[in-house]
């Protein structure tokens, strides 16, 4: 799915970075085997510690104690913040919880994902259940935001 939306960002002139605490930098690398991705990839970073989100991307502690680090209040102001250090169309940011010992409770059970696409302006916000050992859950988040990333783009570019 990686491999298609790439293709569709590269025929846009669309480019795109990653903003990454859960995945760990595998959505980047996955985007990075396209043919394409010299034309779409910018980079990305990777937020898996608490001090990257808040000094190098700018949240404030105060958001990641209120609503948690993997939480879509963060996600959604990772995704804002990221906009001052990437040159992107687009920005993907993504938290949450692909293994034991982060933020999970009964509602919001490991393998639950939060991603933000920020795109003109506006950021689409979604959650996402993935379920099986971490590298199926890697593999199913990459698919859904690649399909998001096709849908936001073509629902914004609808007359």
């Amino acid at each position: 799915m990686s491999a298609t939306c790439a293709e569709q960002l590269a025929e846009k002139q669309l480019t795109v970075a990653f903003i990454e605490s859960a995945t760990a930098g595998y959505l980047a690398h996955r985007f990075s085997l396209s043919p394409f991705s010299g034309d779409i990839l910018l980079g990305g970073i990777v937020c898996y510690d608490g001090n990257i989100k808040t000094k190098t991307l700018g949240i404030d502690q105060a958001l990641i104690d209120e609503f948690t680090a993997e939480s879509m209040p963060v996600t959604e102001a990772l995704a804002k913040n990221a906009t001052a250090l990437f040159d992107a169309d687009i920005i993907v940011a993504c938290t949450g919880l692909l293994t034991k010992g982060g933020s999970e409770t009964p509602e919001k059970p490991v393998g639950t994902f939060f991603y933000s696409i920020y795109y003109q302006h506006q950021c689409h916000n979604f959650q996402s259940l993935c379920r099986g050992h971490p590298k199926k859950k890697l593999k199913s988040i990459n698919s859904r935001i690649a399909k998001s990333l096709i849908e936001v783009i073509d629902s914004a570019n609808k007359p």
